[in-house]
């Protein structure tokens, strides 16, 4: 029975996706020259008529699906990869409705208006010939034509045109992989986890002002805290347990366990920031942040690493020396401490570190680097030692073992009297401006009823969510920021503070992927996701600057979003003519448009072939510390000043540094006996093992009934390949290296860690906070989360993050004024509302 057909008992609960809002935001001409764009990317690959202008021939097709055959799951119809080669993304309602969203709800108004200008211009002779070399518009024009006017601009003079070849193949792409109804039948990839493990969450209860019959509801409380992820989980329950009145503002919203994991789609909306990722200015960077209840904690990988001692080392001596807590006692207890409330392993306890499995991949990387002697290390898991071998995490845990902010610390807040709200973003923190006393906080409050409204009329859903909002205004003794590093700098912003700092020094562990097909399906997405580290090259300059080698996320949905899409089709043995040496003389002998389309299809081709590996590959991740820094800021353009703009740009040996990484992951995987690997530049063909394209390897299985001779000769044969392998794979690495690594053109990197943009400091003139936390120049103010970090932690940021904030959380303890709130009736007080 196929993995699909398992478990159905077990299927997550729906969490269907809120409207997106009425109106139009492109014209229906706009529409249709923008789909006949993507249509070029993923095109319907079948056999058919028209002239030969839209369709391959029979040879062709069956070309094609041979080389898709070896991929198909067992027992599989060959109609499942006819399928998936004649999937038409232009007709998928699912894809069309998944562009408008993005249209609407993610992509900045601004850069959304640049690209109606775009596509009107493609829609006027004039522009049409300046960009695309036609006089009638683009979307008149047959795919064969589009498709080789596209693929041009991936290579233009002009940045414009890069830009929007970029733009628009990313967007078809992130659709496609989402949505495709084939894909997914096509890797045998099970919608629910093979090995899941259903456990109840916990049942937080949230304040509801819907009965309030005045738009405005006042709270008072101790300590207001805004945010749900690391920092903030941490804090409320150390301030809960000492006594105070906790309330949690969290602007995204709660998911029981029985929603996880989610599908890629609502995952993507429902936990992440910005609808999945927010990309920066330039388009070299992808980010990958945490959105809901919980935050980062509810969608990271479990990684637990504490902060090695160069970078605590660079803390405590930055700014003259203003940090020295860094290597104190003090903190090394405090990260111990959150660890052991997680039950993380510690990196001197060799027997618990046995216990946690690793998956292929890890196994992986794990001999592969013990082969080329390259230091490697265990990952500590915030698992409470108990077994979590669930790939699908980052769509949230299902079995609640993952010991993050909303199954381990909110809770324990929650037992200690702490109250929730969700919905509620905070608009401002108010300021004494006589005192400069933060008093409380002013935020609106969404319900979630209003947000998943159904109303047809985007008027009546207006009136709606205008009629169930409420502002809320919060006084508080302590204020304490713990949005995270793209939201905390911005609600200082616009709070009216005007350090120079606020929103700087971000700092985003940029990351290169590897990706290696081999021999045998491996099922990528199957066990914990990130359990070992490379470290042989984490300090490449002597200030504890490079790169790690972690392995990456890889469910469809997430992993093949690096896949590259090359307009070129060759490989290291320019073989993707005859891909199958076997099949070479079936190669097409139609006429001139036959062959015209068979090398404008094939990039597609290869791109969907590609994909169609993911069941059998691993994906590594060269990910460096970085030196250099962005920041982050209001988009000037947003009327509401929400939505935050990132501004960053990897360095040229920030850039050398991940490729440093990617040669080391490829290495890795050759020794491993990787038959391809791709680093995903799509200037860098991919590499394809020689060995496997001459038939050796049949020839090999069946060496048992081989004379005495004819082992000898097939022992030689076996040697000289592997030379062949090795001579292939260093001129491979060569041309890696002279090729280098670019961004954002053509290369473009990720993230999931951000950094810095409140950055503690012994100082105003060098940060935003002082060593306790509290922002400079402000009192009764805080910030707790990853933005404090002075620069970048050097390893996956969660337990900084906590260290960071059970060390701010002690020091709001020791200074708060007890003096007539004995222990008894402090531990009995609530937060108190007044409607």
């Amino acid at each position: 029975m196929s993995q699909i057909e398992n478990l159905s008992s077990l299927a997550s609960f729906p969490s269907p996706l809120p409207p997106a809002p009425d109106g139009e935001i492109l014209t229906k001409d706009q529409f249709n020259i923008l789909f006949s764009i993507l249509e070029v990317t993923l095109p319907s690959i079948s056999a058919g008529s028209n002239g030969g202008k839209n369709t391959v021939s029979s040879t062709q097709l069956d070309t094609a699906i041979s080389r898709l055959r070896p991929y198909l799951p067992d027992g599989a119809p060959e109609d499942i990869a006819r399928a998936y080669l004649s999937e038409d993304i232009t007709s998928d309602p699912a894809f069309r409705e998944t562009i408008i969203r993005k249209l609407k709800l993610f992509i900045p108004p601004s850069d959304v208006q640049g690209l109606g200008f775009i596509l009107s211009a493609l829609n006027t002779t004039v522009g049409s010939y300046v960009l695309t070399g036609y006089s009638a518009p683009i979307h008149t024009h047959d795919l064969a034509t589009r498709t080789h006017v596209v693929h041009s601009w991936a290579s233009s003079r002009l940045p414009l045109l890069r830009g929007i070849y970029r733009s628009m193949n990313g967007l078809a792409r992130m659709a496609w992989i989402a949505t495709s109804p084939t894909l997914l039948r096509m890797l045998d990839f099970p919608r629910i986890p093979k090995h899941i493990e259903r456990n109840d969450s916990y049942a937080f209860t949230f304040h509801d002002f819907t009965s309030s019959s005045t738009p405005t509801v006042t709270l008072s409380t101790d300590v207001v805290i805004i945010g749900s992820g690391c920092g903030a989980g941490v804090v409320a329950s150390h301030l809960a347990r000492a006594g105070l009145k906790c309330l949690i503002l969290e602007k995204s919203y709660h998911f029981p366990s029985t929603h996880f994991p989610m599908s890629t789609s609502s995952a993507g909306e429902h936990l992440m920031e910005n609808g999945g990722i927010i990309i920066s200015d330039d388009a070299s960077t992808i980010v990958l942040a945490g959105s809901t209840f919980g935050g980062g904690g509810t969608v990271n990988w479990s990684a637990s690493l504490q902060p090695q001692y160069a970078v605590r080392q660079e803390w405590a001596a930055s700014s003259g020396g203003g940090l020295p807590h860094f290597l104190s006692p003090e903190f090394q207890d405090c990260l111990d401490t959150v660890c052991d409330r997680m039950g993380v392993s510690r990196s001197t306890d060799p027997s618990t570190l046995a216990h946690i499995e690793h998956n292929f991949a890890n196994a992986t990387l794990l001999e592969g680097a013990r082969r080329l002697g390259m230091a490697v290390e265990v990952v500590p898991q915030n698992t409470a030692g108990r077994r979590h071998f669930c790939g699908y995490c980052t769509y949230g845990c299902a079995s609640t073992t993952k010991q993050g902010p909303a199954n381990c610390w909110l809770p324990d807040a929650a037992q200690h009297g702490a109250e929730f709200i969700e919905g509620a973003f905070v608009e401002e923190v108010i300021i004494d401006p006589n005192t400069k006393v933060a008093t409380g906080v002013r935020a609106t409050w969404t319900p979630r009823s209003s947000r998943n409204s159904d109303s047809d009329s985007e008027e009546d859903r207006s009136k709606t969510a205008t009629r169930e909002s409420r502002t809320l205004l919060i006084n508080a003794k302590r204020v304490i920021l713990a949005a995270g590093t793209l939201h905390s700098p911005l609600i200082l912003q616009r709070s009216g503070l005007k350090n120079p700092h606020i929103g700087s020094n971000l700092h985003l562990h940029p990351t290169g992927q590897v990706w290696s097909v081999w021999p045998h399906r491996v099922n990528p997405w199957e066990g914990s996701i990130l359990t070992v580290a490379v470290t042989e090259l984490e300090n490449r300059d002597g200030a504890h600057h490079g790169p790690k080698l972690e392995v990456v996320c890889s469910t469809p949905g997430f992993g093949l979003l690096g896949l590259p899409f090359r307009t070129t089709t060759t490989t290291n043995n320019d073989l993707t003519k005859h891909p199958n040496p076997s099949t070479a003389e079936d190669s097409p002998k139609g006429d001139s448009k036959d062959r015209r389309n068979t090398s404008i299809f094939a990039p597609a081709i290869e791109y969907k072939l590609n994909a169609a590996k993911h069941a059998y590959s691993t994906g590594f991740i060269s990910i460096t510390r970085d030196a250099d820094t962005g920041k982050v800021y209001i988009d000037p353009k947003d009327p509401l000043r929400k939505r935050p703009r990132i501004a960053y740009t990897p360095s040229a040996r920030d850039r050398r540094y991940i490729l440093e990484g990617q040669i080391a992951a490829a290495k890795i995987s050759f020794a491993m006996g990787a038959n391809e690997i791709d680093t995903g530049h799509p200037g860098v063909k991919r590499w394809i093992r020689p060995s496997t394209l001459s038939g050796l390897s049949s020839t090999l299985s069946s060496s048992s009934s081989l004379s005495s001779t004819n082992k000898d000769a097939t022992a030689e044969q076996e040697e000289a390949s592997s030379d062949e392998d090795s001579i292939s794979f260093t001129s491979w690495l060569s041309t890696l290296r002279t090729m280098g690594l670019t961004a954002p053109d053509p290369c473009t990197l990720g993230s999931a860690h951000q950094m810095g943009t409140c950055r503690m400091s012994p100082s105003p003139h060098s940060g935003v906070v002082d060593p306790q936390g509290k922002v400079w120049g402000i009192e009764g103010l805080y910030v707790a989360d990853a933005s404090v970090f002075p620069s970048a932690s050097g390893v996956n940021p969660m337990i900084t993050n906590m260290g960071i904030a059970e060390w701010i959380s002690r020091g709001i303890v020791r200074d708060w004024d007890w003096k007539g709130e004995p222990e008894r009736e402090r531990k009995q007080k609530r937060p108190s509302s007044k409607l």
